[in-house]
Protein backbone atom coordinates (compact mmCIF):
# COMPACT_ATOMS: atom_id res chain seq x y z
CA UNK A 1 0.00 0.00 0.00
CA UNK A 2 2.78 2.75 0.90
CA UNK A 3 4.41 1.67 -2.21
CA UNK A 4 1.54 2.48 -4.51
CA UNK A 5 0.49 5.73 -2.43
CA UNK A 6 4.54 6.58 -3.48
CA UNK A 7 3.99 5.59 -7.02
CA UNK A 8 1.01 7.83 -7.45
CA UNK A 9 2.62 10.89 -5.87
CA UNK A 10 5.94 10.08 -8.01
CA UNK A 11 3.36 10.21 -11.44
CA UNK A 12 1.74 13.33 -10.19
CA UNK A 13 5.04 14.88 -9.45
CA UNK A 14 6.79 14.49 -12.46
CA UNK A 15 3.59 15.30 -14.59
CA UNK A 16 3.81 18.97 -12.83
CA UNK A 17 7.39 19.28 -13.49
CA UNK A 18 6.36 18.40 -17.40
CA UNK A 19 3.51 21.07 -17.44
CA UNK A 20 5.84 23.69 -15.94
CA UNK A 21 8.54 23.08 -17.75
CA UNK A 22 7.08 21.60 -21.23
CA UNK A 23 5.85 25.29 -22.16
CA UNK A 24 8.38 27.63 -20.88
CA UNK A 25 8.21 31.22 -21.67
CA UNK A 26 9.83 31.56 -24.34
CA UNK A 27 7.52 28.48 -26.23
CA UNK A 28 4.39 29.96 -25.21
CA UNK A 29 2.23 31.13 -28.09
CA UNK A 30 0.18 34.19 -27.75
CA UNK A 31 -2.88 35.45 -29.52
CA UNK A 32 -3.61 38.97 -29.80
CA UNK A 33 -6.74 41.13 -31.47
CA UNK A 34 -6.80 44.45 -32.75
CA UNK A 35 -9.23 47.04 -31.84
CA UNK A 36 -12.72 45.07 -31.15
CA UNK A 37 -14.67 49.29 -32.13
CA UNK A 38 -13.58 50.45 -35.04
CA UNK A 39 -14.90 52.20 -38.52
CA UNK A 40 -16.75 49.52 -41.05
CA UNK A 41 -13.41 51.21 -43.57
CA UNK A 42 -10.89 49.31 -41.17
CA UNK A 43 -9.69 45.86 -40.87
CA UNK A 44 -9.93 43.47 -38.23
CA UNK A 45 -7.38 41.68 -37.45
CA UNK A 46 -6.18 38.49 -35.20
CA UNK A 47 -2.57 37.51 -34.75
CA UNK A 48 -0.68 34.76 -33.98
CA UNK A 49 2.76 35.00 -31.93
CA UNK A 50 5.09 31.86 -32.38
CA UNK A 51 8.29 32.24 -30.42
CA UNK A 52 11.11 31.02 -31.51
CA UNK A 53 9.93 29.55 -34.96
CA UNK A 54 12.00 29.62 -37.92
CA UNK A 55 9.04 27.90 -40.31
CA UNK A 56 5.87 29.52 -41.13
CA UNK A 57 3.43 27.64 -39.17
CA UNK A 58 0.11 26.97 -40.42
CA UNK A 59 -2.91 27.97 -38.54
CA UNK A 60 -6.42 27.69 -38.85
CA UNK A 61 -8.69 30.78 -37.97
CA UNK A 62 -11.89 30.98 -36.87
CA UNK A 63 -14.81 32.62 -39.27
CA UNK A 64 -16.44 35.40 -37.62
CA UNK A 65 -20.66 36.03 -38.42
CA UNK A 66 -20.63 38.96 -40.68
CA UNK A 67 -16.84 39.49 -41.14
CA UNK A 68 -14.96 38.28 -44.50
CA UNK A 69 -11.55 36.90 -44.78
CA UNK A 70 -9.15 39.17 -46.54
CA UNK A 71 -6.00 37.10 -46.18
CA UNK A 72 -3.29 36.59 -44.10
CA UNK A 73 0.16 37.94 -43.70
CA UNK A 74 3.50 37.11 -42.11
CA UNK A 75 5.75 39.07 -39.89
CA UNK A 76 8.82 38.12 -37.48
CA UNK A 77 11.30 39.61 -34.94
CA UNK A 78 14.73 38.28 -34.37
CA UNK A 79 17.01 38.72 -31.13
CA UNK A 80 19.36 36.91 -29.76
CA UNK A 81 19.32 34.90 -26.55
CA UNK A 82 22.27 33.40 -25.03
CA UNK A 83 24.27 34.84 -28.01
CA UNK A 84 22.31 32.67 -30.48
CA UNK A 85 19.63 34.45 -32.87
CA UNK A 86 16.23 33.38 -32.41
CA UNK A 87 13.13 34.46 -35.05
CA UNK A 88 9.62 34.63 -33.59
CA UNK A 89 6.44 34.31 -36.47
CA UNK A 90 3.51 36.88 -35.85
CA UNK A 91 1.03 35.60 -39.01
CA UNK A 92 -2.02 37.54 -38.93
CA UNK A 93 -5.01 36.96 -40.44
CA UNK A 94 -7.38 40.20 -41.35
CA UNK A 95 -11.15 40.59 -41.55
CA UNK A 96 -13.62 42.82 -43.06
CA UNK A 97 -16.80 43.34 -41.86
CA UNK A 98 -19.97 43.33 -44.35
CA UNK A 99 -21.97 46.19 -42.70
CA UNK A 100 -22.04 47.78 -39.32
CA UNK A 101 -23.14 46.21 -35.98
CA UNK A 102 -22.17 44.34 -33.44
CA UNK A 103 -20.97 40.72 -33.68
CA UNK A 104 -19.62 38.30 -31.55
CA UNK A 105 -16.12 36.72 -31.75
CA UNK A 106 -16.41 33.48 -29.96
CA UNK A 107 -13.99 31.61 -27.91
CA UNK A 108 -11.70 29.72 -29.63
CA UNK A 109 -7.85 27.84 -29.86
CA UNK A 110 -5.03 27.62 -32.39
CA UNK A 111 -2.20 25.17 -32.32
CA UNK A 112 1.21 26.21 -33.34
CA UNK A 113 4.03 23.31 -33.37
CA UNK A 114 2.81 21.43 -30.88
CA UNK A 115 1.59 24.16 -28.05
CA UNK A 116 -2.29 25.51 -27.85
CA UNK A 117 -3.31 29.11 -27.55
CA UNK A 118 -6.52 29.91 -26.59
CA UNK A 119 -8.76 33.31 -26.46
CA UNK A 120 -11.84 34.12 -24.61
CA UNK A 121 -12.97 35.97 -27.91
CA UNK A 122 -14.10 39.55 -28.03
CA UNK A 123 -17.74 41.36 -29.50
CA UNK A 124 -16.64 43.89 -32.19
CA UNK A 125 -18.22 47.24 -32.79
CA UNK A 126 -17.97 48.46 -36.23
CA UNK A 127 -19.12 51.71 -36.71
CA UNK A 128 -20.74 53.13 -40.29
CA UNK A 129 -18.18 54.65 -42.35
CA UNK A 130 -16.40 57.86 -42.03
CA UNK A 131 -16.50 60.72 -43.84
CA UNK A 132 -13.44 59.74 -45.73
CA UNK A 133 -13.17 56.13 -46.38
CA UNK A 134 -9.84 54.07 -46.65
CA UNK A 135 -6.97 54.78 -44.22
CA UNK A 136 -3.19 53.74 -43.90
CA UNK A 137 -4.41 49.82 -43.27
CA UNK A 138 -6.76 49.82 -46.32
CA UNK A 139 -4.42 47.87 -49.31
CA UNK A 140 -3.25 49.39 -52.33
CA UNK A 141 -4.31 46.93 -55.01
CA UNK A 142 -7.20 47.20 -56.61
CA UNK A 143 -9.54 45.44 -58.67
CA UNK A 144 -9.38 45.60 -62.24
CA UNK A 145 -11.74 48.57 -63.44
CA UNK A 146 -12.81 46.76 -66.63
CA UNK A 147 -12.54 43.08 -66.45
CA UNK A 148 -12.02 41.17 -69.86
CA UNK A 149 -14.83 39.00 -71.83
CA UNK A 150 -16.12 36.31 -70.34
CA UNK A 151 -17.02 35.87 -66.11
CA UNK A 152 -13.59 34.14 -64.88
CA UNK A 153 -9.88 35.72 -65.99
CA UNK A 154 -6.58 35.91 -64.32
CA UNK A 155 -5.06 39.24 -63.44
CA UNK A 156 -1.92 40.01 -62.89
CA UNK A 157 -1.80 43.86 -60.53
CA UNK A 158 0.70 46.36 -58.81
CA UNK A 159 -0.02 48.87 -56.11
CA UNK A 160 1.79 51.51 -58.21
CA UNK A 161 2.24 52.51 -62.13
CA UNK A 162 5.40 54.29 -61.03
CA UNK A 163 8.01 54.48 -58.41
CA UNK A 164 11.34 55.63 -57.70
CA UNK A 165 14.43 53.20 -57.25
CA UNK A 166 14.58 51.28 -54.06
CA UNK A 167 10.52 52.48 -53.29
CA UNK A 168 8.29 49.49 -52.68
CA UNK A 169 5.67 48.15 -55.16
CA UNK A 170 3.21 45.51 -54.68
CA UNK A 171 2.54 42.73 -57.03
CA UNK A 172 0.07 40.48 -57.10
CA UNK A 173 -1.52 37.51 -59.14
CA UNK A 174 -5.28 36.90 -58.81
CA UNK A 175 -7.79 34.74 -60.60
CA UNK A 176 -11.09 36.27 -60.51
CA UNK A 177 -14.88 34.07 -60.95
CA UNK A 178 -18.09 35.82 -61.41
CA UNK A 179 -20.86 34.65 -59.60
CA UNK A 180 -22.74 34.27 -62.69
CA UNK A 181 -20.34 31.82 -64.22
CA UNK A 182 -22.08 29.04 -65.67
CA UNK A 183 -19.61 26.42 -65.18
CA UNK A 184 -17.93 25.03 -61.87
CA UNK A 185 -13.89 25.32 -61.64
CA UNK A 186 -11.74 23.18 -60.10
CA UNK A 187 -9.75 25.52 -57.85
CA UNK A 188 -7.04 23.65 -55.48
CA UNK A 189 -3.61 25.28 -54.23
CA UNK A 190 -2.11 21.56 -54.03
CA UNK A 191 -3.39 21.17 -58.01
CA UNK A 192 -2.00 25.04 -58.91
CA UNK A 193 1.63 24.70 -56.92
CA UNK A 194 3.38 23.38 -59.66
CA UNK A 195 1.73 25.74 -62.09
CA UNK A 196 2.53 28.69 -59.83
CA UNK A 197 6.26 27.73 -59.50
CA UNK A 198 6.07 28.43 -63.24
CA UNK A 199 4.40 31.50 -63.55
CA UNK A 200 6.63 32.96 -60.75
CA UNK A 201 9.53 32.59 -62.42
CA UNK A 202 8.52 34.89 -65.75
CA UNK A 203 6.92 37.59 -63.51
CA UNK A 204 9.71 37.90 -60.52
CA UNK A 205 11.96 40.93 -61.39
CA UNK A 206 15.72 40.39 -61.54
CA UNK A 207 17.19 43.68 -60.36
CA UNK A 208 14.94 43.72 -57.22
CA UNK A 209 14.67 42.93 -53.64
CA UNK A 210 11.51 40.34 -52.99
CA UNK A 211 9.44 40.40 -49.65
CA UNK A 212 7.09 36.76 -50.38
CA UNK A 213 3.61 37.83 -47.82
CA UNK A 214 3.22 33.95 -48.56
CA UNK A 215 -0.29 32.33 -49.72
CA UNK A 216 -0.57 28.86 -48.26
CA UNK A 217 -4.34 28.57 -49.31
CA UNK A 218 -6.97 29.42 -51.62
CA UNK A 219 -10.16 31.34 -50.02
CA UNK A 220 -12.51 33.38 -51.67
CA UNK A 221 -13.00 37.22 -51.13
CA UNK A 222 -16.17 38.67 -52.72
CA UNK A 223 -15.47 41.84 -54.41
CA UNK A 224 -16.79 43.96 -57.13
CA UNK A 225 -15.48 44.58 -61.01
CA UNK A 226 -17.32 47.15 -62.66
CA UNK A 227 -20.67 46.49 -61.38
CA UNK A 228 -20.59 42.61 -60.79
CA UNK A 229 -19.97 40.64 -57.88
CA UNK A 230 -16.91 38.58 -58.33
CA UNK A 231 -14.96 36.29 -56.25
CA UNK A 232 -11.37 36.99 -55.84
CA UNK A 233 -8.37 34.06 -55.42
CA UNK A 234 -5.32 35.42 -54.57
CA UNK A 235 -2.75 33.43 -55.83
CA UNK A 236 0.74 35.10 -55.09
CA UNK A 237 1.84 38.84 -53.42
CA UNK A 238 4.84 39.94 -52.62
CA UNK A 239 6.30 43.73 -52.34
CA UNK A 240 9.57 44.58 -54.59
CA UNK A 241 11.93 47.03 -54.24
CA UNK A 242 13.78 47.67 -57.27
CA UNK A 243 17.12 48.23 -56.87
CA UNK A 244 18.44 50.16 -60.21
CA UNK A 245 16.17 52.43 -62.67
CA UNK A 246 14.96 50.19 -64.60
CA UNK A 247 11.13 49.31 -65.56
CA UNK A 248 9.77 46.13 -64.27
CA UNK A 249 8.53 44.50 -67.24
CA UNK A 250 6.21 41.86 -66.45
CA UNK A 251 5.16 39.49 -69.06
CA UNK A 252 1.94 38.34 -69.93
CA UNK A 253 1.32 34.55 -68.15
CA UNK A 254 -1.37 32.15 -68.70
CA UNK A 255 -2.83 29.37 -66.24
CA UNK A 256 -4.45 25.77 -66.62
CA UNK A 257 -7.81 25.38 -65.23
CA UNK A 258 -10.23 22.02 -65.40
CA UNK A 259 -13.69 22.42 -66.23
CA UNK A 260 -15.72 19.95 -65.44
CA UNK A 261 -19.47 20.38 -65.74
CA UNK A 262 -21.95 23.60 -65.63
CA UNK A 263 -23.85 24.75 -63.15
CA UNK A 264 -26.90 24.03 -64.95
CA UNK A 265 -27.62 21.17 -67.29
CA UNK A 266 -26.51 18.20 -68.19
CA UNK A 267 -22.55 17.28 -67.23
CA UNK A 268 -20.28 16.91 -69.60
CA UNK A 269 -19.15 14.30 -71.03
CA UNK A 270 -14.94 14.62 -70.28
CA UNK A 271 -13.93 17.54 -68.10
CA UNK A 272 -12.86 20.25 -70.43
CA UNK A 273 -9.18 22.29 -69.97
CA UNK A 274 -9.74 26.09 -69.91
CA UNK A 275 -6.83 27.95 -70.07
CA UNK A 276 -6.60 31.97 -68.18
CA UNK A 277 -3.69 34.63 -69.31
CA UNK A 278 -3.54 37.81 -67.97
CA UNK A 279 -2.42 41.05 -69.40
CA UNK A 280 1.76 42.31 -69.71
CA UNK A 281 2.64 44.97 -67.36
CA UNK A 282 4.58 47.43 -66.89
CA UNK A 283 6.23 49.49 -63.25
CA UNK A 284 8.56 52.82 -64.73
CA UNK A 285 11.29 52.61 -61.97
CA UNK A 286 12.65 56.70 -61.96
CA UNK A 287 16.16 57.51 -60.53
CA UNK A 288 16.81 59.33 -57.49
CA UNK A 289 17.35 63.33 -57.85
CA UNK A 290 21.36 63.96 -57.77
CA UNK A 291 22.94 63.43 -54.53
CA UNK A 292 26.62 62.05 -53.43
CA UNK A 293 24.82 59.72 -51.77
CA UNK A 294 22.22 58.77 -54.71
CA UNK A 295 21.86 54.56 -54.89
CA UNK A 296 23.31 54.63 -51.07
CA UNK A 297 20.77 55.56 -48.95
CA UNK A 298 17.01 53.66 -47.85
CA UNK A 299 14.01 55.09 -50.04
CA UNK A 300 11.00 54.96 -47.93
CA UNK A 301 8.22 56.87 -44.94
CA UNK A 302 10.73 57.06 -41.83
CA UNK A 303 11.15 58.23 -38.25
CA UNK A 304 13.45 58.59 -35.90
CA UNK A 305 13.09 56.83 -32.36
CA UNK A 306 15.43 57.15 -29.71
CA UNK A 307 16.31 56.50 -26.12
CA UNK A 308 19.10 55.83 -23.57
CA UNK A 309 19.90 54.93 -20.21
CA UNK A 310 20.47 58.63 -18.71
CA UNK A 311 21.84 61.90 -20.07
CA UNK A 312 24.26 61.85 -16.91
CA UNK A 313 27.09 60.31 -17.28
CA UNK A 314 30.58 59.91 -15.66
CA UNK A 315 33.63 59.61 -17.67
CA UNK A 316 34.95 55.80 -18.24
CA UNK A 317 31.27 54.92 -17.72
CA UNK A 318 29.25 53.13 -20.24
CA UNK A 319 25.85 53.58 -21.04
CA UNK A 320 23.48 51.90 -23.98
CA UNK A 321 21.66 54.15 -27.14
CA UNK A 322 19.43 52.65 -28.64
CA UNK A 323 19.17 54.58 -32.27
CA UNK A 324 15.34 53.09 -33.87
CA UNK A 325 14.45 53.60 -37.57
CA UNK A 326 10.57 52.82 -38.12
CA UNK A 327 8.20 53.00 -41.09
CA UNK A 328 7.69 51.86 -44.34
CA UNK A 329 10.10 50.54 -46.73
CA UNK A 330 13.09 48.06 -47.41
CA UNK A 331 13.28 47.44 -43.60
CA UNK A 332 15.54 44.46 -44.14
CA UNK A 333 18.43 46.25 -45.76
CA UNK A 334 18.40 49.18 -43.65
CA UNK A 335 22.09 50.17 -42.50
CA UNK A 336 22.97 51.50 -39.37
CA UNK A 337 24.01 54.90 -39.18
CA UNK A 338 27.68 55.82 -39.81
CA UNK A 339 28.97 57.77 -36.73
CA UNK A 340 31.24 61.06 -37.05
CA UNK A 341 34.81 60.46 -37.70
CA UNK A 342 35.81 64.36 -37.11
CA UNK A 343 37.85 65.92 -34.61
CA UNK A 344 34.36 66.01 -32.52
CA UNK A 345 34.86 61.76 -32.53
CA UNK A 346 37.81 62.03 -30.02
CA UNK A 347 35.31 62.93 -26.91
CA UNK A 348 33.34 59.50 -26.85
CA UNK A 349 34.21 55.97 -27.97
CA UNK A 350 31.40 54.67 -30.14
CA UNK A 351 31.33 50.76 -30.47
CA UNK A 352 29.75 48.90 -33.14
CA UNK A 353 26.03 48.01 -32.47
CA UNK A 354 24.06 45.56 -32.14
CA UNK A 355 20.97 44.89 -34.91
CA UNK A 356 17.25 43.68 -33.88
CA UNK A 357 14.21 44.37 -36.45
CA UNK A 358 10.72 44.06 -36.60
CA UNK A 359 9.21 43.04 -39.83
CA UNK A 360 5.56 43.22 -40.92
CA UNK A 361 4.32 42.77 -44.48
CA UNK A 362 0.23 43.60 -44.65
CA UNK A 363 -1.73 45.49 -47.36
CA UNK A 364 0.84 45.86 -49.97
CA UNK A 365 3.54 47.38 -47.86
CA UNK A 366 6.57 46.27 -45.93
CA UNK A 367 6.91 48.34 -42.40
CA UNK A 368 8.74 47.56 -39.48
CA UNK A 369 11.50 48.85 -36.78
CA UNK A 370 15.07 48.08 -37.23
CA UNK A 371 16.88 49.20 -33.60
CA UNK A 372 20.67 49.67 -33.56
CA UNK A 373 21.73 49.77 -30.00
CA UNK A 374 25.04 51.24 -28.85
CA UNK A 375 27.97 51.38 -26.20
CA UNK A 376 29.18 54.47 -25.82
CA UNK A 377 31.95 56.06 -23.05
CA UNK A 378 32.45 59.77 -23.17
CA UNK A 379 36.19 60.39 -22.60
CA UNK A 380 35.58 64.60 -22.33
CA UNK A 381 33.78 66.75 -19.17
CA UNK A 382 31.25 68.97 -20.80
CA UNK A 383 27.65 68.49 -22.98
CA UNK A 384 27.99 66.08 -25.60
CA UNK A 385 24.89 66.07 -28.13
CA UNK A 386 24.46 62.92 -29.77
CA UNK A 387 23.29 64.61 -33.44
CA UNK A 388 26.87 65.57 -33.99
CA UNK A 389 27.75 62.07 -34.33
CA UNK A 390 24.32 59.61 -34.94
CA UNK A 391 22.90 61.29 -38.58
CA UNK A 392 21.17 59.11 -40.54
CA UNK A 393 20.09 60.06 -44.72
CA UNK A 394 17.29 58.66 -46.48
CA UNK A 395 14.71 59.64 -49.83
CA UNK A 396 11.38 60.86 -49.01
CA UNK A 397 9.50 59.59 -52.22
CA UNK A 398 6.45 61.44 -51.26
CA UNK A 399 8.27 64.83 -50.88
CA UNK A 400 10.87 63.81 -53.25
CA UNK A 401 13.55 65.02 -51.12
CA UNK A 402 16.47 63.64 -49.01
CA UNK A 403 15.68 63.62 -45.29
CA UNK A 404 18.13 63.44 -42.05
CA UNK A 405 17.44 61.70 -38.59
CA UNK A 406 19.55 63.10 -36.04
CA UNK A 407 19.57 62.42 -32.90
CA UNK A 408 18.21 65.07 -30.59
CA UNK A 409 19.66 63.35 -27.37
CA UNK A 410 22.68 65.48 -25.45
CA UNK A 411 24.46 64.16 -22.61
CA UNK A 412 26.18 65.46 -19.89
CA UNK A 413 29.28 64.32 -19.10
CA UNK A 414 30.55 64.89 -15.18
CA UNK A 415 33.64 64.47 -13.50
CA UNK A 416 35.65 61.35 -13.90
CA UNK A 417 34.84 59.09 -11.36
CA UNK A 418 36.35 55.57 -10.00
CA UNK A 419 33.35 53.88 -10.97
CA UNK A 420 34.28 50.38 -13.30
CA UNK A 421 32.44 50.76 -16.51
CA UNK A 422 29.05 48.77 -16.50
CA UNK A 423 29.71 44.90 -16.41
CA UNK A 424 26.77 44.21 -18.41
CA UNK A 425 27.84 46.65 -20.91
CA UNK A 426 29.77 43.74 -22.47
CA UNK A 427 32.37 46.77 -23.78
CA UNK A 428 35.75 47.03 -23.33
CA UNK A 429 38.77 48.63 -25.34
CA UNK A 430 41.96 46.95 -23.97
CA UNK A 431 44.80 49.43 -23.58
CA UNK A 432 42.58 52.58 -23.82
CA UNK A 433 42.81 54.88 -21.32
CA UNK A 434 40.46 58.34 -21.48
CA UNK A 435 41.19 61.96 -20.25
CA UNK A 436 39.41 63.83 -18.04
CA UNK A 437 39.57 66.74 -20.23
CA UNK A 438 41.21 68.16 -17.10
CA UNK A 439 44.59 66.78 -17.72
CA UNK A 440 43.70 63.79 -15.37
CA UNK A 441 43.81 60.21 -17.20
CA UNK A 442 41.54 57.76 -15.79
CA UNK A 443 41.44 54.33 -16.99
CA UNK A 444 38.47 52.56 -17.79
CA UNK A 445 39.66 49.92 -15.39
CA UNK A 446 40.01 52.02 -12.99
CA UNK A 447 38.26 50.75 -9.36
CA UNK A 448 38.89 46.86 -10.99
CA UNK A 449 40.89 45.57 -8.10
CA UNK A 450 37.91 46.15 -5.99
CA UNK A 451 35.56 44.22 -7.32
CA UNK A 452 34.88 40.72 -5.52
CA UNK A 453 34.84 38.21 -8.34
CA UNK A 454 32.54 35.55 -5.92
CA UNK A 455 29.94 37.74 -5.58
CA UNK A 456 27.69 36.25 -8.68
CA UNK A 457 24.50 36.88 -9.79
CA UNK A 458 21.25 34.28 -8.77
CA UNK A 459 19.71 32.95 -11.86
CA UNK A 460 16.13 31.69 -10.90
CA UNK A 461 16.02 29.56 -14.15
CA UNK A 462 18.99 27.75 -13.44
CA UNK A 463 18.16 27.21 -9.44
CA UNK A 464 14.43 26.19 -9.67
CA UNK A 465 16.39 23.58 -12.15
CA UNK A 466 18.56 22.24 -9.38
CA UNK A 467 15.88 22.09 -6.79
CA UNK A 468 14.27 20.20 -9.49
CA UNK A 469 16.51 17.37 -9.39
CA UNK A 470 17.62 17.12 -5.76
CA UNK A 471 13.30 16.43 -5.20
CA UNK A 472 13.61 13.90 -8.00
CA UNK A 473 16.85 12.09 -6.35
CA UNK A 474 15.05 12.43 -3.27
CA UNK A 475 11.96 10.46 -4.37
CA UNK A 476 13.73 7.64 -6.23
CA UNK A 477 16.05 7.04 -3.37
CA UNK A 478 12.54 6.99 -1.11
CA UNK A 479 11.12 4.17 -3.83
CA UNK A 480 13.96 1.74 -3.58
CA UNK A 481 14.22 2.43 0.11
CA UNK A 482 10.11 1.60 0.13
CA UNK A 483 11.13 -1.15 -2.19
CA UNK A 484 13.58 -2.91 -0.60
CA UNK A 485 11.80 -2.73 2.90
CA UNK A 486 9.21 -4.73 1.48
Amino acid sequence: MPLEIFRKFLVLFFCCISAVFGQSAENLVTIELSQTAFSIERPFTISVIAPNSENRPIIDFPDIPGFIKRGTSVSFTTSEVENKPVVNQVVTQTYQAKSPGRFKLAPFSVTVNGFVARSEGAVLVVRPAAAVAGGPDATTLTTPATPPSGSAFLSLKASHSSIYAGEGVALSLAFYVADDYPYELELSFTALDRQLQTILKKIRPANAWEENVGINDLKPIPVMVSGRKFREYLLYQAIYFPLSAQPLRLPAVSMWLARPRPKVGPPLAQSETVVFTSKPLTVNVRPLPPHPLRGQVPVGLFHLAESVERTRVSIGQSIRYSFAVEGEGNIATLQAPVPATGPEATAIDIFPPKERQTLSRAGGRVTGRKTFTYFLIPRQNGPLPLGDRFQWIFFNPQTARYDTLRSQIQLQIGTATTAVASVDGGVEKPGQSVSSGVGTPTSIYAGIDKLDSTDQPINGAVLVRAVANVLIILMLLGMLVVFFRR
